[in-house]
């Protein structure tokens, strides 16, 4: 009796070990699915990606899972299936984001059908199982069409999605435009010798513009002054405001880990100069500006930027404004110049042209 004891009490230590391990085989498989379903949104590939999720839901019915389902069957056009991947969400224990989400999505499903004049069937599956019983005929109405050859129900489709709702979800260097804040600090001489101090200060405003994602090439707008104060220890030479606007072109050249990038750039500006002993900005040059940064990014989408700079600005000869009574010579800005300088920056980058967020996040 003890050795039959034994060997049941085995047996069933032994089916639940199994199926502890069936489970977790099935929750591994999901997740892998779910892993090439978001890849394939990435890449734009809508209804191989709501395979993949779909394969998911059935192996493990996870209320992310859904959301991510959802967002797939919408972008093909098929609004009655996403509606009920969506309302799915709620029967499985979601978290208020994922609830939040779902919400979003229900509501862009209802603002492409009005959009489309498309009829969303309840429940978002039609109101029935359209492969359930047929219903029988009723014999005191003989004339009444045959149930069983009538048309199945079939589930709106509409146009697909002519953007990708989710495309910010994936982390990379990969965004439409930024806003970025450098402060620098660095030497070298304007005009003339003698004329001006060499050190110098300054900070820069600038917004870039992702002309080509996938070569990772971009433009940028900046606006810097810099500010070469009066040598103390030489009265002779004064200070310098020198406020440039420019453009410029940079590229993307990530290492190892995608989160580090170094950024070579070339661009061209505009400068006023203000000397000291001039109240406004008078005199007026061409130049040129090249830099390489060392990028490192962070945040669920690579959103955060923090940058070391090395760079150099390149000054023609100044040319005069009419309302200055100090001729170009006389202010010693009859020669050019050349800067360098050391920066720090942060970015913060944005992924629609007017920066809202995307839709949805896949999770």
């Amino acid at each position: 009796m003890n050795r039959f004891t034994s060997f049941a009490i085995g047996v069933a230590l032994a089916g639940a070990l199994a199926g502890q391990a069936l489970a977790e085989t099935q929750v591994e498989i999901a997740a892998k699915l779910n892993d090439e379903g978001k890849e394939l949104m990435y890449a734009d590939k809508y209804a191989e990606a709501a395979k993949k999720f779909q394969e998911a839901v059935a192996r493990v019915p996870e209320a992310k899972y859904f959301v991510n389902l959802c967002a797939a069957r919408l972008q093909t056009g098929e609004l009655d299936l996403a509606l009920t991947a969506c309302n799915a969400v709620d029967r499985n224990t979601p978290t208020a984001d994922q609830k939040s989400r779902a919400d979003k999505l229900i509501a862009k499903i209802n603002e492409e059908a009005k959009k489309q004049n498309l009829e969303l069937h309840a429940g978002g599956g039609g109101g029935g199982d359209p492969g359930g019983p047929t219903p029988p005929r009723d014999p005191a109405h003989p004339d009444q069409p045959d149930p069983s050859k009538q048309p199945l129900y079939a589930p709106a489709v509409g146009r697909p999605l002519e953007t990708n709702l989710v495309r910010e979800g994936r982390p990379e260097h990969r965004y439409t435009w930024t806003l970025g804040l450098d402060l620098f600090a660095g030497g070298g001489r304007i005009g003339q010798p003698d004329y001006y101090a060499t050190t110098m200060t300054g900070f820069r405003i600038r917004a870039d513009y992702m002309l080509s994602p996938r070569r990772r090439v971009g433009a940028q707008i900046y606006l810097q002054d810099s500010f070469f104060e009066r040598d103390r220890l030489d009265p002779n030479m004064g200070g310098l405001t020198v406020g440039d606007f420019g453009v410029a072109i940079y590229k993307h050249l990530c290492l190892g880990t995608p989160r580090l990038c170094i950024t070579p750039l070339g661009g061209l500006h505009v400068s006023a100069l203000g000397p000291d002993s001039d109240s406004t900005f008078n005199y007026f040059a061409a130049g040129a500006r090249g830099e390489v940064a060392l990028a490192l990014a962070f945040g669920s989408r690579f959103e955060h930027v923090l940058s070391a700079m090395v760079g150099a600005n390149l000054y023609s000869s100044a040319s005069t404004g009419d309302a200055s009574d100090v001729s170009v010579a006389d202010a010693g800005l009859d020669v050019g110049g050349v800067t360098g300088y050391v920066a720090l920056g942060y970015t913060y980058r944005f992924n629609t042209p007017i920066g809202r967020r995307a839709l949805v996040i896949l999770e």
